[in-house]
């Protein structure tokens, strides 16, 4: 069986830099925890999955979520903590992704996608997944968004709380905020309640679990409207989704895969050899002498 690990590179990369021993490790001036923190989560997420070939994809810069969304993850750097992170790990990541090439690790990226856009491209192609003998994919990453991905072949897992999520879990109350009927579901509810994460507004007041079952009780967002113009829906909420539908189709529009425009520039894919004294020149280079023993003793052994 072929299982391929497709790892959200910058989701934790970035996430090892609120991690405070990581956060403060340096050398020579420069912030290291990131380039740090990525290469040993790549090596004990391959260990959970003996057997996986990891690939880790890195975010293109996707324009046109901000075209359709202005404030799209502004909240990111919207204080000067905030913005002193991402500058450390902006120095990090051409690094980090250095290493993971001389760690032998695939590497993916497309100028105009992010990580979660190439996962998809591929999760839910399944004749490319035949095509190249593929037949499970795990995705790796903290962000639920990936969940829309989930099928028969298709799980998810994230190394923040090591917790997975499969088709059958996504149908019970193991899901947040679920269960949900499938993957659709819940991106449609998502696109109702917004992302606070990526600073995408909801409906005021509808968090996801109440954006299903109102998409339930009236049968879908037509339902709702519909509800609502016939005065059969009165109360407050389903009112207030009815007032915003053209917010929502953009959220969707921003959120769901299927939806995306498809990419105008093709993905590159990079690969080299597990070369072990690169690796340890690399980490010599940074003051990572623990990772580089790591790597030589435990790296593809």
């Amino acid at each position: 069986m072929t299982h391929i690990l497709l790892i959200d590179g910058h989701n934790i990369g970035y996430a090892s830099m609120y991690v405070p021993a990581l956060s403060r490790l340096s050398h020579a001036g420069m912030p290291t925890g990131g380039i740090m923190g990525l290469a040993q989560s790549v090596m004990r997420i391959v260990k959970l999955f003996p057997g996986a070939v990891p690939v880790v994809l890195w975010d293109g810069h996707a324009a046109w979520r901000k075209d359709l969304c202005p404030e799209y993850k502004e909240n990111r750097k919207d204080t000067p903590e905030k913005r002193a992170v991402a500058d450390a790990w902006r120095q990090q990541q051409p690094w980090a992704s250095a290493l993971l090439l001389q760690m032998g690790v695939i590497q993916a990226r497309a100028p105009d996608a992010e990580a979660d856009d190439l996962a998809g491209r591929l999760c839910m192609d399944l004749s490319a997944m035949n095509e190249h003998g593929i037949d499970l994919i795990t995705m790796v990453s903290g962000d639920t968004d990936w969940w829309q991905a989930i099928s028969e072949r298709v799980d998810w897992f994230t190394p923040i709380a090591d917790k997975g999520m499969t088709l059958e879990k996504l149908r019970t109350n193991e899901a947040k905020d679920g269960p949900f009927t499938g993957p659709e579901e819940y991106i449609l509810a998502k696109a109702i309640a917004g992302d606070s994460s990526d600073n995408i507004p909801g409906v005021p007041g509808i968090g996801i679990a109440t954006a299903v079952k109102l998409l339930r009780l009236h049968g879908g967002l037509d339902g709702i409207r519909r509800a609502v113009e016939s005065g059969s829906a009165k109360d407050k909420k389903s009112v207030a989704l009815a007032g915003l539908l053209p917010m929502i189709e953009r959220n969707r529009r921003i959120m769901d895969w299927r939806l995306a425009p498809e990419g105008s520039e093709s993905a590159s894919l990079v690969r080299a050899s597990f070369d072990a004294d690169e690796c340890r020149l690399l980490c010599e280079e940074f003051g990572l002498d623990r990772l580089a023993e790591r790597l030589s003793g435990e790296w593809m052994a």
